[in-house]
């Protein structure tokens, strides 16, 4: 009997990653592992809806510093479909486009347990839910959680689904914010981020304010 290849699974991490720092290539890690990926794709959006007046470097800026801190790792990828398609980002979109083009493969869109809480408010969630699983990561430990799942405000059978799928990722307390900070008032940023990503920022002149 002829065995049938086993489907693909594909993480999707989105976020504005200005810069991408450890604590994504972490989290990213994590998920690949304990949620048997075969491959993360980052995907750094062109204009977040709740970000509009936060960013602080173009979006090629933000792809070249993603594309440099994944290519010694074959399991992570980058994608410009945001950045390409141009405008305000919805998550909806991306995996109808996504769908289209792994259409073979389960998706799994990868976002921060605090997320689940706004996820009702997300644009066309329901055809999102349908079209990929949510998998949402959790630092260890993590006593929020519990009142996190008391304020998802999905229906029953999409929010049993997504709270059966968290997952718990290794605690490392990095924010880009910081790391922008940190460059504005001349703090070194090495462990912070890629050594590739800290080359860039400063031959780029970056985040200098």
């Amino acid at each position: 009997m002829e065995l049938q290849p086993s489907t693909k699974r594909i993480g999707l991490f989105g976020g504005t990653f200005d810069p991408v720092h450890m604590g994504h290539l972490v989290v990213a890690q994590d998920a690949a592992e304990k949620l048997d990926l075969d491959e993360v794709i980052f995907i750094p959006a062109a204009i977040p809806p709740h970000k509009q007046h936060l960013q602080q470097s173009s979006a090629q800026h933000r792809l070249n510093m993603l594309n440099s801190a994944v290519e010694s790792d074959l399991r992570f990828s980058v994608s410009d479909i945001e950045v390409s398609r141009g405008g305000v980002s919805y998550t909806f979109d991306t995996l109808c486009d996504f769908r289209e083009d792994y259409s073979d493969s389960d998706l799994v869109l990868i976002v921060g347990s605090d997320t689940l809480v706004d996820l009702h408010n997300w644009y066309n969630v329901d055809e999102l839910l349908e079209l990929c699983e949510v998998a949402s990561f959790m630092r260890p430990g993590e006593s929020d959680f519990l009142q996190i799942q008391q304020k998802v405000k999905l229906p029953e059978h999409h929010k049993k689904r997504v709270l059966d799928n968290a997952f718990e990722s290794h605690m490392v307390g990095i924010s880009s914010s910081e790391v922008r900070m940190r460059v504005a008032e001349g703090l070194g940023i090495r462990y912070l981020v890629p050594s590739q990503v800290e080359m860039y920022i400063f031959e780029h002149g970056l985040y200098r304010g």
